[in-house]
């Protein structure tokens, strides 16, 4: 670019840069402060003509700067390079801005030299906007799709044509291909919308009308067929499994209808002004937000999130106890999980006692712990506190199907939720302790001596202490994990079904052989399995590699698991005997208390967060759950620990 070129248009940007600085509220999120002084500058340029005509001609100077057609087309967009490729231009361009081009973008930023200028522009009416344009004297005659040769409206038309290439390209992904078969046997929508267009843009090249309401009315019933086939393949993926390469696709093809239709919107509009808001609202916060690294991964994120927790949420319904039968279920089931438990404890003070390297002691208490969960969940058996991060998805679920005058039913269901955590934490400790209090009881007569030294033992009741030790902060460390391991866990059963993993295991040769029928069950098997596999050897890798932490960085990390607090008590309760731990019981008893609920609240919180972000829900839900859950609570408190029996049929 010329330096003739350069001085007139940062003239211009500054001129309208100045004018946006008498705009802009003191405080950037005072919409209402904003809304006055945009009223203020309306009355200001009705007064001074001269003025609103010399800002007017520096708008549309900006309007008509080379590469205005891609900025239409992509600024806001994702590219095509993917998801991991644009992370790591996001976060290049963060680290080290683009030097600036004087580009659209760049303009743009330069008039609204705020960060955050986007947040108050777009809470303000559009209306008033339209106003504020029509005072400037934009949408005038020369301004409109009737002026045949108007650069700004021909860039825009040019930005839609890109976008409709870009479209087309895109929906031929080998990806989308698989995850829609009949996009390639039918007539693709996506490839429709530009056959239509190729016309209307070959018109107005040889100097003839631009796209009018009956040419754009066309083209968006195609474009709702995009929006149809986009929303057809995220169901189908809900069954399926998805890829973050599907959903970083789908996501980008709902970007680009959008933003077709809402430039042809504009090109095809009788009022000018109104129907410019709407996108340059788009184009700002695009441009003012083209580097936020957090908000472009919480936008991809939940996508796919959406799909871990609805895997997650398939689990979860069957850790829910609805009658006193399930109920009675659950308690057997934490039984013996408990017993498993307090063996694993066992293992786990043993191989403490090794006095290993650091590291070598993390990863065989892991092993010890995940392969313990891993026979837990094959013997049919329950981790209580493993359930929140399932049962949270099953209640965002429920939640996303509930109308607002529907709320009874969720109330049952999280009613049932809490009930069926009590006897499973119940049935845990009510087993662990015990068979741990046995096993410290036998170990001497069996093997002459003591299951651990008396300062060993000493120290792990020490440890549970709710007030003079980090036990409470250690629980919520281990309702992290919790929480993690069913995102984990939701992960490997989606990528399960998205490669078919069922039916990609009995075909393999090492495996055919041994009939289709036993080929078939051992696929089913693996599919059912393969997610509680993965997450609870990475619960269990997470406990045993938080737990020496603290040894190799020096910081005040630990774990402190409700069911294994309570076997380390039996152990030690059983040894020590009951003399020597009387000022310490209590206070154990309390922990252990304060250690479930913290593991419980950790867990299930961050759980039904996540699921409540990818289904796009906010908190007022959440809020206005708790409150008819405590209304509950107070008439029926009962109701919370064991369900109603069943009522006689007549």
């Amino acid at each position: 670019m010329q330096d003739s070129e350069i001085t007139p248009l940062k003239a211009a940007a500054a001129r309208l840069a100045a004018f946006v600085d008498r705009l802009r509220p003191s405080s950037i999120a005072d919409a209402e402060a904003a809304a006055y002084n945009i009223r203020r500058e309306i009355a200001h340029l009705a007064e001074r003509r001269q003025e609103a005509e010399a800002l007017r001609a520096d708008v549309l100077r900006l309007l008509v700067r080379p590469g205005i057609q891609s900025f239409y087309a992509e600024s806001g967009v994702r590219s095509g390079m993917g998801f991991w490729l644009e992370l790591k231009q996001r976060l290049g361009r963060r680290l080290l801005p683009s030097p600036q081009e004087l580009g659209p973008g760049d303009l743009l930023r330069i008039v609204f030299r705020r960060p955050q200028d986007y947040r108050w522009a777009v809470a303000v009416d559009d209306a008033l906007w339209s106003e504020l344009a029509r005072s400037l004297g934009l949408g005038r005659p020369g301004d409109t799709p009737a002026a045949k040769g108007d650069p700004a409206l021909i860039s825009l038309l040019g930005g839609v044509r890109l976008l409709s290439y870009r479209l087309a390209g895109t929906a031929l992904d080998r990806e989308l291909l698989r995850a829609e078969p009949p996009l390639e046997r039918h007539e693709s929508p996506f490839l429709a919308q530009n056959a239509a267009l190729l016309p209307l843009f070959e018109r107005a090249r040889a100097g003839g009308a631009l796209p009018g309401p009956e040419d754009v009315r066309d083209i968006d019933v195609l474009l709702a067929q995009c929006d149809e086939t986009i929303a057809r393949v995220r169901r189908r993926a809900c069954e399926n499994g998805i890829s973050l390469r599907l959903t970083y696709l789908l996501a980008l093809l709902r970007q680009l209808v959008e933003r077709q239709r809402l430039l042809l919107d504009f090109i095809a509009a009788e009022d000018r002004p109104a129907q410019a808001v709407p996108l340059a609202k788009t184009l700002l916060a695009a441009e003012q937000t083209r580097d936020h690294v957090g908000r472009f991964l919480g936008e991809n994120v939940s996508l796919l999130a959406r799909n871990v927790t609805d895997r997650a949420g398939d689990r979860g319904e069957h850790y829910i106890a609805e009658d006193r039968g399930a109920w009675w279920a659950m308690a057997r089931s934490a039984a013996g999980g408990g017993a498993i438990i307090a063996l694993l404890a066992l293992i786990k003070t043993k191989l403490a006692m090794l006095h290993l390297p650091p590291l070598t002691e993390g990863i065989l208490f892991g092993l010890n712990y995940g392969l313990g969960f891993l026979l837990i969940h094959l013997l049919g058996f329950v981790v209580a506190t493993k359930q929140p991060a399932m049962t949270a998805a099953a209640i965002a679920a429920t939640l996303e199907e509930t109308r607002p005058r529907e709320m009874g039913r969720l109330v049952d269901l999280a009613q049932n939720v809490l009930r069926t955590q009590f006897v499973a934490v119940l049935g845990n400790v009510a087993l662990a302790l015990p068979a741990a209090c046995l096993i410290g009881y036998l170990w001497p007569p069996l093997f002459g001596e003591t299951v651990a030294p008396v300062h060993k033992l000493t120290r792990m009741v020490d440890e549970i202490d709710p007030l003079r030790s980090g036990a409470l902060l250690f629980a919520a460390i281990a309702g992290v994990g919790l929480f993690l391991s069913g995102l984990v866990s939701g992960y490997f059963d989606n990528q399960a079904r998205y490669d078919q993993l069922s039916r990609r295991v009995a075909a393999a040769h090492w495996i055919a052989w041994l009939g289709p029928e036993r080929a078939g069950r051992i696929g089913a098997f693996v599919d059912a399995h393969y997610g509680a596999i993965f997450g609870n050897l990475f619960f269990g890798m997470y406990l045993g590699i938080a737990s020496v932490l603290d040894t190799l960085t020096g910081l005040p990390i630990d774990i402190r698991h409700v069911a294994f607090s309570s076997a380390n008590l039996g152990l030690a309760l059983s040894t020590l005997g009951y003399a020597a731990l009387a000022d310490l019981l209590p206070w154990a008893l309390a922990g252990i208390f304060g250690i479930a609920l913290m593991n419980l609240a950790v867990s299930f919180g961050l759980a039904l967060y996540v699921a409540m972000k990818s289904m796009r829900r906010g908190t007022p839900q959440i809020l206005r759950l708790a409150v008819l859950l405590l209304q509950r609570f107070a008439r029926h408190p009962f109701s919370f620990f064991m369900p109603p029996p069943r009522a006689p049929v007549p």
